[in-house]
């Protein structure tokens, strides 16, 4: 059978000991991550030469202020239409079939593009004969078609009061 311990041998630490395994575990640490501290470095001096680090020492040691000023302007109603309003556009974007939307992008870039090109044609009175003339156009017609498709679709929204909430 074992001896029992009857003492117990304390080492006791040694706080210059433990500075140095710590300095050395920092110095590892630096040493594998050169790059990384390197490109950080450089990061850092182009804020500095910027002007962005003055700007953000300046904002951090007024923060109080700052915060006030932000949540008063924060506050307005007109801030919280705003949002609302960045909502609800970003709501509808998602709600859009992206081929569709391309489609009509395509169509609206086109048509401006043609606008554009005869822009001094455009500034002449058309009487109602070329404007009846012109509907024959299939390129019109479909413009057209299309014009009133959203037109009736805007009106069953507007009787029907949908809100996208």
């Amino acid at each position: 059978m074992a001896k029992a311990i009857k003492q117990i041998e304390r080492q006791a630490s040694n706080v210059n000991e433990e500075r140095t395994e710590d300095l050395t575990d920092i110095l590892k640490q630096i040493a594998d991550s050169r790059e990384a501290i390197q490109v950080s470095l450089v990061i850092i001096q182009e804020l500095y030469n910027s002007g962005v680090l003055n700007m953000i020492k300046g904002f951090l040691k007024t923060r109080e202020n700052v915060g006030s000023i932000i949540i008063n302007q924060l506050n307005q109603p007109s801030v919280y239409n705003i949002i609302k309003n960045a909502i609800n556009s970003v709501e509808l974007l998602s709600s859009l079939d992206p081929n569709q939307l391309q489609a009509i992008f395509g169509g609206l870039h086109q048509g401006l593009q043609k606008a554009s090109e005869n822009i001094d044609e455009n500034s002449k009175q058309i009487g109602l004969w070329e404007i009846l003339r012109a509907m024959r156009d299939p390129n019109i017609q479909a413009s057209l078609n299309m014009m009133l498709q959203f037109l009736s679709g805007m009106g069953e929204g507007l009787n029907h009061k949908q809100v996208h909430e």
